[in-house]
């Protein structure tokens, strides 16, 4: 990658932490002990209220700098601050909960020094448990998919002239502020996927999905769905109705959260009437409106409906 008198370029982690003291520890020690050696870490304290901020000052490093919110601002408005403070030509962030595989930011600077036209590469991660224990590895991608749902993990790397274009992340999308920055990455740079797990991504109860549910998280992301396809709305209709209704199934059946699933419900059967007739949006409509026995009287009422979508011309 480099001629013998080169130095490695620095490569700026970003690393929010909120109440994260329980696996700090093991995240820092990741980013440190990284094979490629010229990182800065970047951490950025958003008002925790444990010992977090005592975690990091323990640390005699001098790649490490810290930067503190005296309040929550949540994820997106941390990260903004911190690449505000990075000098790196290639960026990142991590989660206080998750880590590296030893060798993932040197694999992932090894690919975009090799693919120049590359602009943003992307691996796959490993699920652990609260002990490290081995749940298994999720692919991700591919990237054609990245406009019907947010296929990417945790472990990534992009140059810095992608976010000198692309700008800051949208702190009005929390739970979706990933997403919602690699959509905008998409439509100006070439992105990649690196065939590898890199990145050990850790589900617990404390974690931001587990705290505000999949449903939440769903729904954030029809929402920068709906912003950026906005201007096709007819065209991605069908797309955003069918996530309105996961979001919706998510919230009711995962948090009971029964307004918010009856919100979406509404949304996804005017973004496509046809969606009458998926099973789906009939077991959200009876639970929703007429209770657990209303599912077989919606049963019964499947070939009414049919009748009525036709008589509407819901269907051509």
């Amino acid at each position: 990658m480099n001629t013998f008198d080169e130095k490695p370029k620095v490569v700026s982690i970003v690393l929010p932490v909120y109440n994260g003291a329980r696996f700090l520890h093991q995240s820092i020690d990741s980013c440190l002990q990284q094979s490629y050696h010229n990182i800065e870490l970047i951490v950025v304290d958003d008002g925790s209220e444990d010992n977090s901020v005592d975690i990091v000052k323990s640390y005699d490093d001098d790649r490490i700098k810290l930067i503190r919110h005296p309040t929550n601002r949540k994820l997106p408005a941390a990260l903004n601050t911190g690449f505000k403070h990075t000098s790196g030509v290639y960026l990142t962030w991590t989660s206080h909960d998750n880590y590296y595989a030893q060798t993932a930011i040197a694999e992932m600077v090894n690919f975009l020094e090799e693919n120049p036209h590359v602009h943003f590469v992307f691996a796959d991660d490993y699920f652990v448990d609260e002990a490290d224990q081995f749940l298994g590895v999720v692919k991700r991608g591919p990237i054609e998919r990245l406009a019907a749902e947010s296929c990417l993990g945790g472990g990534f790397l992009y140059a810095r002239t992608v976010y000198e274009k692309v700008g800051p992340y949208n702190e009005r999308a929390f739970l979706a502020e990933d997403y919602d920055y690699w959509l905008r990455v998409s439509t100006h740079f070439t992105m990649a996927h690196l065939h590898r797990p890199l990145y050990y991504y850790r589900q617990h109860p404390d974690s931001l999905t587990s705290r505000y549910g999949g449903g939440e998280t769903i729904e954030a992301a029809v929402t920068v769905q709906r912003q950026l396809l906005g201007k096709n709305l007819w065209r991605n209709r069908l797309l955003l109705s069918q996530g309105r209704l996961c979001a919706a199934y998510a919230l009711l059946y995962g948090s009971n959260r029964r307004t918010a699933a009856a919100r979406n419900t509404l949304w996804g059967i005017a973004l496509n009437p046809k969606s009458l007739l998926n099973r789906r949006a009939q077991i959200l409509m009876a639970e929703l409106c007429l209770g657990q026995s209303g599912l077989r009287t919606l049963v019964r009422l499947k070939h009414a409906i049919r009748r009525i979508a036709l008589h509407a011309h819901l269907l051509h």
